[in-house]
């Protein structure tokens, strides 16, 4: 699907020459706040170098993720879209470069840039897919599909190793249990079981899929 690429590199050299010449590079330490939820400014980001995570803390201090940012992706588009207060905060996960793009030369290059406007809808609607299938997922799947269904969404971005799955890093059972609306001790009693199954191994810092047919296999038996 187009809108799983990253933003920039879908860019024609007349829009990315246009941002470029518009846009404030930064570098943000790990954990650093680069947007904070309720703030009122109507910059946009693009992400340079490092990853980030758009998330929120629930009043009993749970997190909950809604999306990794990659180099090359777009965020805080719906402030510069909107004009409404944040709806999430977004810190950085380790040494980040981001450019920061001020909300008036984002709606100028969107009125006047086509296929950057077309590639910013490619995007929102790829943003709202997810959404819906994360809506469906948490309505009707176990924590145990759920958990299986996020780690086959890592696995898709991930790199083949000897013929299997290498998510590297592997993600901890606190960060898959914020992206999936749960507890890290319901992650973790889940990842054993799939573990002593042969289907997963931890191995150093990659998390390995042994059989991705045998887990999408799970996701599809009837409980």
């Amino acid at each position: 699907m187009t809108g799983s690429l990253a933003f920039i590199s879908r860019l024609c050299d007349a829009d990315l020459a246009a941002l470029t010449k518009r846009w404030h590079e930064r570098s943000y330490r790990h954990n650093e706040l680069i947007i904070s939820h309720g703030d009122t400014g109507r910059d946009v980001f693009f992400l340079l170098e490092g990853r980030a995570r758009v998330t929120l803390v629930s009043a009993d201090g749970r997190e909950i993720a809604y999306r990794d940012v990659e180099p090359g992706d777009i965020f805080g588009e719906l402030g510069g879209i909107d004009g409404i207060a944040r709806s999430a905060s977004v810190v950085a996960l380790e040494a980040t470069r981001a450019a920061r793009l001020s909300g008036t030369a984002f709606r100028d290059i969107v009125m006047t840039h086509p296929t950057f406007a077309w590639v910013l809808l490619e995007h929102l609607s790829a943003q709202l897919r997810r959404m819906t299938e994360r809506v469906f997922e948490y309505s009707t799947l176990v924590v145990r599909k759920r958990l299986i269904v996020e780690l086959l969404h890592r696995a898709e971005k991930a790199a083949l190793v000897d013929g299997e799955v290498s998510i590297s890093p592997a993600p901890t059972h606190s960060e898959l249990a914020a992206t999936m609306s749960t507890h890290r001790e319901a992650v973790s009693r889940e990842m054993s079981d799939l573990a002593k199954r042969g289907l997963i191994e931890k191995r150093g810092s990659r998390l390995l899929l042994h059989d991705v047919s045998a887990l999408r296999a799970l996701v599809d038996k009837k409980e």
